[in-house]
């Protein structure tokens, strides 16, 4: 039997940055994953502070992006591989109304920094872009590849024996012992970083507090578009290389005949509209996010279970908060630090 300080449960981007953020405290943790779909493994991997369609702010951006950028450049570093695909952005303007909008923004001090004036776009010029209105773009927007991170990271944990494929059924804290010490190891606690899948949530009174949400990408294949920033639009067309781009996404109903289709239908008008070059549809691809009502991340461990903690919740800002978000879960756990109330699980009792 293998003794280990924690078992992670899920390795999604939560599970990958807790797992980092214990092992860089010196803790000896073991993966515990059942290698199902999920939400980051097809996540289109753009990593900004700022939700531009409505020039909103992410909540704590300003604490949340300079975590993350250390994060990822440290891995890219450490690891010795190209994580950073691409750096920047060029946000498409609908209307005049939108360019004059980006300048006024720029009055302030975080948006000042974030938006780059209108003049330097004139230096990049996109003549299969359709954009009559002109365009903006921002130095500080960043895309990887979700995907990659994941599996470079098993495999280093796998040559470590630190890495179990499995998928485990539990409805109970007991239960979840059990099954983790038929595997062979034997944990002093656990961290729950689930997604979608997690069932286990005892004692919450109005029950499982995860909202589902489905996210849907279209792969295309455009040659000589030959864009090397991701483009926003009404989505976004992120650059994979080899004439191949990623657009979307878009978040159908999941429970109503037709929405997919109707989602992809929305994503090729879009593209009609604002390229002018033939292009192909290759591939699509979906992923469950998981989400909450209030749009919060939920950090914490369970009141008659408090061996066993859960990370959940992370919604489409999952890659930017992740790294924050498994720092202050491991100040709690660790070293009894209080968890910012508003990503408290406390909430939900």
């Amino acid at each position: 039997m293998k003794q280990f300080d924690f078992a992670i449960i899920g390795f999604g981007i939560a599970g990958a940055t807790i797992t980092r953020e214990l092992t860089l405290r010196g803790r000896s943790v073991v993966v515990i994953d059942s290698r199902k779909n999920t939400a980051t493994a097809v996540a289109g991997g753009t990593l900004h502070p700022a939700v531009l369609r409505y020039y909103n702010k992410v909540w704590r951006a300003d604490e949340f992006w300079p975590k993350a950028k250390l994060f990822y450049q440290s891995l890219e570093d450490e690891w010795q591989i190209p994580l950073l695909r691409t750096n920047g952005l060029v946000r498409v303007f609908a209307s005049e109304e939108e360019s004059s909008l980006w300048e006024e923004k720029r009055k302030d001090p975080f948006w000042h920094d974030y938006l780059s004036p209108l003049e330097q776009s004139e230096s990049v010029s996109l003549p299969l872009i359709h954009a009559p209105h002109g365009y903006g773009m921002s130095d500080d927007f960043w895309r990887f590849d979700p995907a990659f991170l994941l599996k470079t990271y098993r495999q280093k944990l796998l040559e470590k024996g630190q890495y179990i494929s499995a998928e485990l059924s539990f409805n109970s804290r007991e239960a979840l012992y059990k099954q983790i010490m038929d595997l062979g190891v034997q944990p002093q606690g656990i961290v729950l970083a689930q997604g979608f899948q997690q069932e286990f949530w005892p004692d919450l009174p109005q029950g499982n507090p995860i909202i589902c949400k489905q996210g849907q990408y279209l792969i295309i294949e455009c040659p000589g578009l030959n864009i090397t920033r991701t483009l926003k639009s009404k989505f976004f067309i992120i650059p994979l290389g080899e004439d191949r781009y990623q657009v979307g996404a878009t978040y159908p109903r999941v429970n109503e005949p037709g929405a997919f289709e109707e989602s992809q239908q929305r994503i090729i008008r879009d593209l009609d509209q604002l390229v002018d070059l033939p292009y192909r549809i290759v591939d699509y691809k979906t992923g469950t996010r998981p989400g909450t009502k209030d749009r919060k991340p939920i950090l914490g461990a369970f009141k008659n279970a408090e061996d066993i903690y859960v990370i959940n919740g992370l919604n489409s800002r999952g890659l930017l908060m992740a790294p924050l978000l498994s720092s202050w879960l491991a100040d709690f756990m660790l070293d009894d630090k209080t968890i910012p109330e508003e990503v408290s699980i406390n909430r939900f009792f």
